[in-house]
Formats: structure tokens, C-alpha cells, sequence
């Protein structure tokens, strides 16, 4: 298929190569976003096969060929979140560090410094309420408004989780970059 909108029609009409191709096409990086939703990568398989189904499933909803990418991302994104509704499950707060200190700065300059799957492994370490504000406000890019609609939790919980995310990100991963050694 040489083009998005070839591609879909065909997927619509059922064409398992299509299909097949479609998946191959964005199924990494949908997979990579799945990651950083779950706790295990078994989890992260299970929300991009429920994903895919739903884009299959509802491909000849799509507005425009162009918007393709995006909406892939969107469904995977709200099939993550549907997952983490289903298991929903709060942090015990008395677990968490007391003396938790955040500085956005310092956190963005630790993170230019570590590796990327050291970063993505303490993400999905965080406790799933934690980890579902972090992935939805920093990653993704929702307000804190959105956000909370999305999670079924009000605004201020969701500023709380993020800043305790944040928290937890940046001890942990301090520790990580004061043990890297320096060129």
C-alpha cells in the first residue's frame, strides 16, 4: 500500500495483509507507550493486543488518513488507561519516603543523563496511581483537569500524584546519576 488512506480501506475491508502491515507499522512504538502504562511487559502486551483490536475494530471511524498516527495513539493511550481502571489499585502512602524533595530542574537534568530504560523501568516502578499522572500530565501532555476526568479522581488528587511521581522519579534517579561515574 503506498498510501494511509489505501492502507485503511483495505484493513476495513478486511485484507489480513493490510491489517498485518498496519500493525507491524505502528505496533513499536504503540508498544514502547504501552510500557511506560504498565508494570510488566506482560501487562503492556495485554493493552496493546486490547488496543489494536479497538483500532481494527473501529478503523472506519477515522475522520481524516492524515490523523492516523494520533488516533492509533489516542485508543492505545485510553485502552492503557481502561486497563488501569480495571486494576486499580492505591499507593500506601506509608511506604513512601517522608523526606521526598523535587526540583523540576534538577529532575529534567538527571533525566539527560541516565539512560532511557533505567528512566522507563523507575517509571513503571511507581505505584499505578502515581505512574497513570505522571504518564498522562508529563508524557502526554494533558492538563491537570483532563487528566482527572480520564482517571475518574478530582484535580487536586492529580496534582498530588504527579508531585509524589515526581518525587519518587527524582530520589530515585539522583541516586542513579550520583553513582554514574563521570567522563
Amino acid at each position: 500500500m503506498n498510501n494511509d488512506e489505501e492502507l485503511i480501506k483495505a484493513c476495513i475491508r478486511g485484507d489480513q495483509r493490510a491489517c498485518k502491515q498496519l500493525y507491524d507499522r505502528f505496533a513499536p512504538q504503540m508498544y514502547a507507550l504501552c510500557l511506560r502504562y504498565s508494570h510488566s511487559n506482560l501487562v503492556a502486551q495485554d493493552i496493546l493486543h486490547d488496543g489494536f483490536i479497538k483500532v481494527f475494530d473501529n478503523l472506519s471511524k477515522l475522520r481524516s488518513a492524515s490523523s492516523l498516527a494520533a488516533w492509533i495513539r489516542s485508543v492505545i493511550v485510553k485502552t492503557a488507561i481502561d486497563n488501569w481502571h480495571k486494576e486499580k489499585q492505591t499507593a500506601n502512602i506509608d511506604t513512601l519516603p517522608e523526606n521526598m524533595e523535587f526540583s523540576y530542574n534538577s529532575f529534567s537534568e538527571i533525566c539527560a543523563h541516565i539512560d532511557i530504560q533505567v528512566i522507563l523501568n523507575e517509571v513503571r516502578s511507581l505505584p499505578p496511581a502515581y505512574r497513570m499522572a505522571f504518564n498522562l500530565c508529563d508524557v502526554e501532555g494533558y492538563q491537570f483537569a483532563e487528566a482527572a476526568d480520564i482517571l475518574g479522581i478530582t484535580e487536586s488528587t492529580v496534582r498530588s500524584n504527579l508531585t509524589r511521581a515526581r518525587s519518587i522519579l527524582a530520589t530515585k534517579l539522583g541516586k542513579i546519576y550520583k553513582k554514574k561515574p563521570t567522563i
